[in-house]
């Protein structure tokens, strides 16, 4: 069955003439408009467009196709009017991420939801996959840029979310207490479970510290954080967590060699939503 989202593309690329100028209305890249041309083209077994310089000129097979293209489209606006309707009501927007990352942004829910009446915000905490493709959820946070599927992906733009940093418990460290990471190694340690030392984190508290420091092993960084309220051990942890918690003092950091990405992960529906654009927004200023 032909996928409705590549006729859009043929509809697109029919109504504005072009590849490109098909793909700014859309606000996608030309890319992915030829790579859904082509999967459309595949799948019918021949070409619906010769490109020249003035444009994709609709060969017979597009010729064919071009009326019935057109109804659909204007059927797919009249959809979209009236969801936009139901959504002018009240609309859900539910974003998926770690419990780390959710303890974090529920933290902040006037910033995340500012400039967004009539919306309201679902976090759904999970470490488990959430098929964004498949409408599980609208938006989610994850530490690598997805590599297939109908997906957009946008890069964290905040300096702080990738950086780490050491932290204690106040009533045991002062801020800035250590200048070395000798002076680290003398203290007890609260790190990963063995089966997560392939975390960015674990293998630098396993080159730097050493295992014969770890005293305390949880199986999450949630854990972690909530262990080290009372305990006078140390952990790395995030900065933009390790920051937000009145009972840590940051006592070393930020530390060198040590960064990961985090990506805000979408479907790619192939048209403008000024309410998810907003709120992805919104999570951007919540990390900076």
């Amino acid at each position: 069955m032909t996928d409705w989202r590549d006729i859009r593309w043929f509809h697109a690329v029919v109504e504005n003439g072009s590849f490109s100028a098909a793909a700014r209305a859309a606000g996608a890249t030309q890319a992915t408009v030829s790579r859904r041309i082509k999967a459309l083209e595949a799948e019918l077994g021949g070409a619906l467009f010769v490109r020249g310089l003035e444009g994709a000129r609709l060969t017979p097979l597009g010729e064919t196709l071009k009326a019935p293209a057109i109804s659909m489209g204007e059927a797919a606006r009249a959809w979209e009017r009236a969801v936009d309707g139901v959504r002018a009501e009240r609309r859900t927007i539910v974003v998926t991420c770690g419990e780390l990352i959710g303890g974090f942004l529920s933290k902040h829910l006037g910033r995340l939801q500012a400039g967004l009446d009539g919306v309201d915000i679902e976090l759904k905490l999970t470490n488990a996959f959430v098929d964004i493709a498949k409408g599980e959820a609208d938006l989610a946070l994850r530490n690598k840029r997805p590599e297939a599927g109908l997906l957009k992906a946008r890069k964290l733009k905040s300096d702080q979310y990738g950086k780490f940093s050491v932290f204690g418990a106040k009533a045991h460290f002062k801020n800035g207490e250590f200048t070395s990471l000798e002076a680290l190694r003398k203290c007890s340690w609260i790190a990963h479970a063995r089966e997560l030392a392939h975390l960015p984190s674990a293998l630098w508290i396993a080159e730097h510290i050493g295992d014969d420091r770890i005293r305390f092993r949880m199986n999450s960084t949630a854990l972690i954080l909530e262990a080290t309220h009372r305990n006078n051990a140390l952990a790395l942890l995030p900065r933009f967590i390790g920051l937000g918690e009145n009972h840590l003092e940051e006592v070393f950091g930020p530390v060198d060699g040590l960064n990961f990405e985090m990506w805000i992960v979408r479907r790619d529906e192939g048209y403008a939503d000024d309410a998810l654009d907003m709120l992805i927004s919104n999570i951007e200023s919540v990390f900076d």
